[in-house]
């Protein structure tokens, strides 16, 4: 990835880029291994042409890649991983080339080869749509490789002018293909800017209620996480939030948000979840996290936000946690939300979890 990339991409990883870049593609890519698998079968119809009679001779060259195109329509049903899928596609590409190979090496006239080959580039370029840069070049220059090699046994009639036509096409076709991972770079960036800007809160950087779609199942009741661990939901309320608005304005309220929220990261993994539920209430998701370890990061925050950095108004907060069953997440919330309560009433500043009765 160039280096106009990475600062785009910036906290974006190049697998996570590229694979957005094929799925996008995918539907694209499939047609155009089915479709050149297919035109290249009609081919047999030039050959019977050139030969003035039926070609049985290259009937098998022109029909084999009927087998690998079955197999790539199987593994694209189950495989979407780009890194093999979009290597799969170059072979089948390659393959298609090596059928015409060998269907040339049996006809009476190879003069029209040429003219085979400016489509082979055509192929090669629309695969390209999907692939990485640098996947894109390797394979396009071997088109190149693949006519030198051929050219030993097939004593091509106008092999220099295949060269003169071939190269600039390559580089022409390589230099489109850079332009285009340009293009879509800036078109993944602002999706994800799109799509940030749906699900983040503006203020404090935390989710909003919106990511919960990202995270549950078609239905919207259930997180698709834990499913193998424990999983912990902790609701988090700013103490006489009210009265620090009253005190400090609504610019010193704003700074108390976003310092909490900078306090709850500091104290949970990356993976984990901080999402604003409403005003200054906040849900923590804690993903594969034992119930020890879910109180304890309950009360590292709890303490944190109490000592404070000086940097906001004195704050205190209180934490409601409890256990999410893998069924619906409103149960686990309301839960936390009774927890919550008992640590208000019995005179907040303080973690309470959620006893079943």
């Amino acid at each position: 990835m160039t280096g106009h990339n990475k600062k785009v991409l910036e906290g974006v990883s190049t697998h996570e880029f590229f694979q957005s870049k094929y799925d996008y593609y995918q539907q694209f890519n499939t047609w155009v291994i089915i479709l050149s698998a297919l035109a290249s079968v009609t081919y047999f119809v030039s050959d019977c042409q050139l030969f003035g009679r039926m070609a049985w001779e290259t009937l098998l060259p022109r029909t084999f890649i009927l087998l690998p195109m079955l197999l790539f329509i199987l593994l694209n049903h189950k495989i979407s991983d780009y890194r093999i899928m979009v290597i799969l596609s170059y072979l089948i590409i390659h393959g298609i080339m090596w059928c015409t190979i060998w269907a040339i090496y049996y006809l009476p006239i190879k003069q029209h080869a040429n003219e085979g080959f400016i489509i082979m580039h055509l192929m090669f370029f629309a695969v390209g749509f999907c692939a990485p840069f640098k996947y894109s070049t390797i394979a396009h220059c071997l088109v190149v490789a693949n006519i030198v090699v051929s050219n030993t046994f097939n004593h091509y009639e106008n092999f220099d002018l295949m060269l003169t036509l071939g190269i600039p096409c390559v580089i022409a076709i390589c230099a489109v293909q850079y332009v285009m991972e340009q293009v879509y770079t800036d078109q993944f960036h602002t999706r994800q800017q799109l799509e940030k800007a749906l699900t983040l809160d503006y203020l404090t950087k935390a989710y909003n209620r919106n990511k919960l779609k990202d995270i549950c199942d078609e239905a919207g009741s259930r997180l698709l996480v834990g499913k193998e661990q424990e999983t912990y939901i902790l609701v988090v309320d700013i103490d006489f939030f009210k009265k620090v608005n009253d005190t400090y304005g609504h610019d010193g309220g704003d700074k108390a948000l976003v310092y909490l929220v900078d306090t709850i990261k500091s104290c949970i993994r990356a993976t984990d979840y901080v999402i604003r539920w409403g005003g200054e209430e906040f849900i923590v998701i804690l993903e594969g996290c034992p119930s020890g370890k879910a109180e304890f990061i309950a009360e590292n925050i709890r303490q944190k936000v109490q000592e404070g950095d000086g940097s906001v108004c004195p704050l205190t907060v209180s934490i409601g946690v409890s256990r999410y069953d893998g069924q619906n997440y409103h149960t686990a919330i309301t839960q936390a939300d009774e927890a919550l309560y008992t640590a208000k009433n019995n005179g907040r500043n303080q973690v309470v979890c959620y006893k079943e009765a």
